[in-house]
């Protein structure tokens, strides 16, 4: 078959996907390590210049963003392409030294927060909580606030379909009425129903987010395993009925019969805390558990769909936080359940922003005007308004006005619409990343810099694909596929969540979006080079061969069910998130020796900066993220 009609086959000359793309995958790869992170030049203090002699020019062209959909995300999937080149520039240096223009509008406030994700949010919302009558202004560098819980809508046949950018899946927790009780401040209600399958699929156990079936909630689900030996075969029900399916020798079907089982701390030497954060995961199973590889191979993806990095990576104190296979403990997920809003946890996102500006989103505040209401982008920056949102301002230097000890002001330095712009605030939450933290805080003290040489960062792709039907996976009575080998390692399909008395239809014969959440790890390499190679793919690749990938992946699991890439597929919109996940080795959680946690060091505020992020956490979860900028923000104001 010629190249060209293999590409028709796969549907890659239809217009609501395919965009030129202009500067190939090979150009951007001979680069792309130049341009990939805080990793990948040598540590140095805010104030040095930058390494003499490189060249740290990077850009991508327009269309390797890809469609964006419909909606008010449609501009701002993952990293946008000027989030990139304005976050290469501060790792050049290009603002190691004050600029020597700056536009200056005397603008002050009480408190400026430092990005827009559930971080920020939560600072801003527990100022406010703290000083009513304080004056608060959230810049963020995205043109949408969430960080990683935004959407992709589109429209297919006349429905309305969303999935998620990146984060997502949340748990209701009993009322407390306290601080933390976000869903009684901000309204959230604490019970939802979701559509039903329909017609042949009647019966389907779909989940309701994208990560339950992993492994904590597995049996719940219609879950398939799809092995390529013997020309390409699905085990369901795997860890039951299907074990004796798989092509895994006696051995290893033992060995996994055996980890599940595993009891947490059976094998503890010491408290348990320290002695599995002295040793990755890997280490635990291998050494430790004496198993084979097989068994840390198959954790791998799930883990760093999680964390970021596999288990040669990880910290082995993380197996015993997510209860992962060989660290059981007494049903701690027994109870849960993973809920999802239609485009993840941008709602959540929407229900803090529909607090802080209440007009900010047009319409209620109940479930359905938060999730639909049109975000008001002109009232979030009003001058007559206790709380400001500033969207499309990347902060490049954050700096006292004197003395760390003695100052009365910060002065910060933010880019938007191509200008550079100051402005000055009494106290400074940092609710943005530790990548970025170590390189605009130009007065950020000595023990906190050696701090940060402890955190590593890794990226995810998430990629929705919206469906015109799904009737090749009725067919397979598959609601999530699990794979081992090329594009991704699972995908899968979600029930709608009924808003306002309306879902898109669970019926096989109707358009549904179906999710991969592709993390990128290279077990056997540094955490710190498998972060730069996992930035220099998503960067380096185009729209056009993920696209490929996707469409090939597909055939490959679903083509015998009557899978069609060319006619079943009506649109594909790309998350590229460059440092999604901070990857916490040993020694992260615990210290070593004398020498502190990372996290602990940073979260000590310096004069009138405090640093509060998810990734002090280890996991990076919205409720970790909420935790962080309140202390943040308490250490500050309180």
């Amino acid at each position: 078959m010629s190249a060209s009609a293999a590409d028709r086959e796969l549907g890659l000359g239809r217009p609501i996907t395919r965009r030129d793309f202009v500067c190939g995958t090979a150009a951007l790869a001979a680069g792309a390590v130049v341009g990939c992170g805080e990793s990948d030049i040598p540590n140095r203090t805010a104030g040095s210049p930058a390494r003499s002699g490189a060249d740290y020019a990077f850009d991508v062209a327009a269309d390797w963003f890809g469609p964006g959909g419909v909606g008010d995300y449609r501009d701002s999937h993952g990293n946008t392409p000027a989030l990139v080149r304005d976050a290469h520039r501060i790792r050049a240096g290009e603002f190691d030294q004050p600029p020597l223009r700056a536009i200056d509008g005397g603008e002050e406030y009480d408190l400026v927060v430092v990005g827009g994700g559930f971080s920020g949010l939560s600072a801003a919302h527990h100022f406010r909580r703290l000083n009513p009558a304080g004056r608060c202004l959230v810049l963020d560098n995205h043109p949408i606030f969430g960080g990683e819980a935004k959407r992709n809508e589109f429209v297919v046949d006349g429905h309305r379909l969303v999935g998620p950018q990146g984060s997502n899946g949340f748990g209701v927790r009993e009322a407390t009425g306290g601080p933390d009780d976000y869903f009684a401040a901000l309204g959230i209600p604490r019970e939802f129903e979701y559509r039903e399958p329909e017609g042949p699929a009647a019966g389907m156990r779909i989940p309701f987010d994208n990560y339950g079936f992993l492994h904590w909630q597995h049996d719940l689900f219609s879950v398939g395993h799809f092995f390529d030996q013997g020309g390409g075969r699905w085990v369901h029900d795997l860890w039951r009925a299907g074990l004796e399916s798989t092509p895994w020798s006696p051995s290893v079907r033992e060995s996994f019969r055996r980890v599940r089982e595993e009891e947490a701390g059976s094998h503890a030497q010491g408290e348990i805390g320290p002695w599995l954060d002295s040793m990755t995961m890997k280490q635990y199973y291998e050494d430790v558990l004496g198993l084979p590889s097989e068994v840390t191979s198959y954790v791998d993806p799930i883990l760093a769909s999680i964390i970021g990095l596999g288990c040669d990576a990880i910290s082995a104190w993380w197996g015993v936080h997510f209860e992962l296979p060989g660290f059981r403990t007494p049903d701690r997920y027994a109870d849960a359940t993973f809920h999802c809003f239609p485009g993840g946890n941008a709602g959540l996102a929407r229900y803090f922003l529909k607090g802080l500006i209440p007009d900010g989103i047009e319409g209620s505040g109940d479930l359905e005007g938060v999730l639909n209401g049109a975000v008001a982008f002109d009232r979030l920056d009003r001058p007559d308004r206790p709380v400001r949102m500033r969207l499309g301002s990347t902060v490049v230097r954050v700096e006292h006005q004197g003395a760390v000890g003695g100052s009365e002001r910060v002065l910060i330095t933010y880019l938007k619409d191509g200008d550079v712009h100051q402005l000055r605030a009494r106290s400074v939450v940092m609710a943005s990343g530790g990548w970025i933290n170590r390189r605009i805080l130009r007065d950020l003290p000595e023990g906190h810099h050696r701090a940060y040489e402890a955190f590593s960062h890794s990226s995810v792709l998430v990629a929705n694909v919206a469906l015109k039907n799904w009737r090749f996976l009725e067919r397979l009575g598959v609601a999530v596929g699990v794979w081992s080998g090329g594009f991704g390692f699972y995908c899968n399909v979600r029930r709608p969540m009924i808003v306002g008395g309306e879902a898109p239809p669970l019926h096989p014969d109707q358009p549904i979006v179906l999710t991969f959440y592709v993390p990128l790890y290279f077990p056997g390499a540094p955490a710190v080079e498998q972060g730069v190679r996992g930035r220099a793919e998503v960067l380096g690749t185009s729209f056009p061969e993920y696209e490929r990938r996707i469409r090939e992946q597909m055939v490959r699991l679903f083509g015998d069910a009557g899978f069609d890439p060319a006619a079943d597929i009506a649109g594909i919109i790309l998350n590229r998130w460059g440092h999604a996940y901070v990857n916490p080795g040993p020694g992260f959680m615990f210290g070593r020796g004398d020498t502190p946690a990372p996290p602990d060091v940073l979260r000590e505020p310096f004069g009138r900066i405090a640093i509060g992020h998810s990734e002090l956490r280890g996991h990076q979860s919205w409720t970790a993220a909420a935790r962080e900028g309140r202390r943040a923000v308490e250490a500050l104001v309180g």
